[in-house]
């Protein structure tokens, strides 16, 4: 058996994988385990790109009733599956097996950077989720070294963006007039920490520039420090919505502090402000080693976060040429319609092959009963 790991960025394949797909053999049955506003680029879109292919792809969301949402040999794709124990992962595993059923688990975070109550369950159920499957999907080269230490097969799928607005330098060009604040995202979700290290000098440019709009998604904490006039705070908000939000801004701080876990992560957020025309300050992890230079303005500590960001907000022509070069990376990188066939011969490729996949599963869970 070998071991499918990301050696590099495979939407380079694209132009050679679609002459090889046919997909007529495959059915596959999405289970969203948590459905959210997240799921939009990672499953929703990809998966109903397939099926405009002509993949026969099903998307299920919880309650899970699997004898009604799953079908006999399927590849079933679990979203970030969180049984209450061990026993009872190894039985999904188990019943999908006997029904021909190939079982990948789309996993795209590190655990570590998961609430603590998960992080207990996962460890007290020793990472069953990851561990009892055929294998597992990601979207991070990274991430996929590091869930390699739990299951052999990790597969790495790019995200891609299904829909791509018009690059709108316009509204860059016309804000450095000063006739309305310059509206500048903090819009990570579950970064509290770095957001936290960063507020005094976000606390000390609002107070020198009266020009300054902050929005903020989710971080309480963060809300309830800046001054409540010159922030505007929303909640976790439907996909759509936030697009329309962060469509409205300029500028976007992207704050992400050097560990392995941070490493791990995507670059979602810049990919989504490159769609929006927004130009992005981030790091000092992950954005510098993924993304171009002029695509955005890197940082090497967070320190310099606030104060790149302040320079940039004074350079109109700066920022149009940070949007312009962010999207034309996204435009030729991450298109889905160039992904999709892809990830199409992807599925194909693992169906053709479930029979070993299934043997090498069973020998290294130490498992009797074997796939008809």
């Amino acid at each position: 058996m070998h071991q499918l790991r990301p050696e590099h960025r495979l939407r380079g394949l694209k132009a050679d994988t679609s002459r090889r797909v046919a997909g007529k053999d495959i059915r596959v049955d999405v289970l969203l385990n948590s459905p959210g506003p997240h799921d939009q680029v990672r499953i929703r879109d990809p998966y109903q790109g397939l099926k405009r292919l002509g993949l026969d792809c099903r998307i299920h969301e919880r309650p899970f009733v699997f004898s009604q949402c799953i079908r006999h040999d399927s590849i079933v794709v679990w979203q970030r599956p969180l049984p209450e124990s061990r026993s009872r992962m190894l039985e999904h595993l188990q019943w999908l097996r006997q029904r021909g059923c190939l079982l990948l688990v789309d996993w795209d975070d590190h655990p570590d950077l998961f609430p603590e109550s998960v992080r207990s369950a996962l460890q007290n159920m020793e990472m069953a989720p990851l561990r009892y499957c055929h294998g597992i999907l990601t979207s991070s080269a990274w991430l996929a070294s590091c869930l390699g230490q739990y299951n052999p097969l990790v597969i790495c799928v790019d995200n891609g963006f299904n829909q791509i607005p018009m690059l709108n330098l316009n509204k860059q060009i016309r804000d450095c007039s000063g006739e309305k604040p310059l509206r500048v995202m903090v819009g990570n979700l579950n970064r509290e920490s770095d957001h936290l290290q960063i507020l005094p000098a976000l606390l000390q440019w609002l107070h020198e520039d009266p020009n300054v709009q902050i929005v903020v998604v989710t971080d309480q904490q963060l809300i309830n420090a800046l001054p409540r006039e010159r922030v505007e705070a929303h909640g976790l908000l439907p996909y759509e919505n936030f697009r329309k939000l962060l469509q409205s801004c300029e500028l976007a701080l992207l704050p992400l502090s050097h560990n392995e876990a941070n490493r791990c992560k995507t670059v979602i957020k810049w990919q989504e402000c490159a769609a929006e025309s927004v130009a992005v300050v981030g790091g000092p992890a992950l954005y510098s080693k993924t993304l171009a230079a002029h695509a955005g303005i890197w940082v090497t500590q967070l320190s310099e976060i606030v104060p790149a960001a302040r320079q940039l907000a004074n350079n109109a022509v700066q920022r149009c040429q940070i949007v312009s070069a962010a999207q034309k990376e996204l435009r030729r990188n991450w298109v889905l319609q160039d992904n999709a066939p892809w990830h199409l011969w992807l599925l194909d490729h693992l169906w053709r092959r479930r029979k070993p996949i299934d043997a090498f599963t069973s020998r290294r869970l130490g498992l009797e009963t074997s796939q008809p």
